[in-house]
């Protein structure tokens, strides 16, 4: 599957995070120095708005406005595209900076699940209710909390975590409270990034090394693995999304380069939530 990978998007300042815009039929991408991106089915690059900061994983909202997890200045930075107007969207838990935001995903209610990778020492998975108000979720989940999704049904956080070399799953409960993390897959001798739904409800996890790409079943068991350890067309891939009218194609993001790449893997993406926020 290596050979049907093809570079589709250059000049990012090291891609991280990626999210595919259904109402203007765009990916948006974060870059090094808290660029946000907007890229064409085409190719085309433009540069919208930039923060000064880093920008990590990027959500979109229903009204196509796009989140940045902005690593650099510690909060959920927000754009909307039609104005390249930036606005601060969340800070961490009573208003400090969060410790490493890295991963943004919204609930089918218009929860924002941010997994703050801990490099501070406060490793934790926050929940920004609409509006902005963020709350400490669950601090279960230590071991690098990294790429995560919301089930199609919202009844549950998929999140990997990355130096536990695994990916859990973390229920949401009914008052919205986290359950106890459960094992969904464990992927040894790897260090797992991005997470992404299919049409078929298997799970697509990017591997930042030995970098790759694999494809688990729902209960977790391992079904595909693309290994590219010497890196020949990835590079660092970090974050994968589904992207175009019928999600046939997915594009990566390889954190490593300065491009974004393009494939068709042979099934069609399942849709993210995308709820109106205020």
């Amino acid at each position: 599957m290596l050979e049907r990978i093809q570079e589709f998007a250059d000049g990012l300042n090291h891609p991280e995070g990626l999210a595919w815009n259904p109402f203007d039929r765009h990916v948006y991408a974060g870059g090094e120095g808290g660029e946000f991106y907007r890229v064409s089915l085409d190719g085309d690059v433009e540069l919208v708005a930039e923060t000064g900061g880093s920008m990590l994983g990027i959500a979109v909202d229903g009204s196509g406005r796009v989140y940045g997890c902005d690593e650099g200045l510690g909060q959920i930075a927000r754009l909307d595209p039609t104005t390249g107007k930036v606005d601060v969207y969340a800070r961490g838990v009573g208003g400090d900076d969060m410790d490493t935001p890295n991963v943004a995903a919204f609930g089918p209610d218009g929860v924002l699940y941010v997994t703050c990778s801990g490099e501070g020492g406060r490793p934790e998975i926050l929940r920004v209710t609409p509006g902005g108000t963020t709350e400490r979720w669950s601090i279960d989940v230590p071991g690098y909390p990294n790429g995560c999704v919301v089930l199609p049904d919202g009844s549950a956080l998929l999140v990997v975590e990355a130096t536990s070399q695994r990916i859990v799953r973390v229920g949401i409960e009914t008052d919205g409270s986290a359950g106890e993390p459960m094992v969904f897959a464990t992927l040894p001798d790897t260090d797992a990034d991005g997470l992404a739904l299919d049409a078929e409800d298997h799970v697509w996890a990017t591997l930042y090394r030995p970098d790759g790409l694999v494809r688990l079943a729902p209960d977790g068991t391992e079904v595909a693995h693309l290994d590219d350890h010497l890196a020949t067309t990835l590079d660092a891939p970090t974050n994968l999304a589904f992207v175009g009218e019928d999600l046939a194609r997915a594009v990566i993001a390889n954190v490593g380069g300065r491009h974004l790449s393009i494939v068709d893997l042979g099934v069609r993406g399942r849709a993210l939530h995308y709820p109106e926020v205020p």
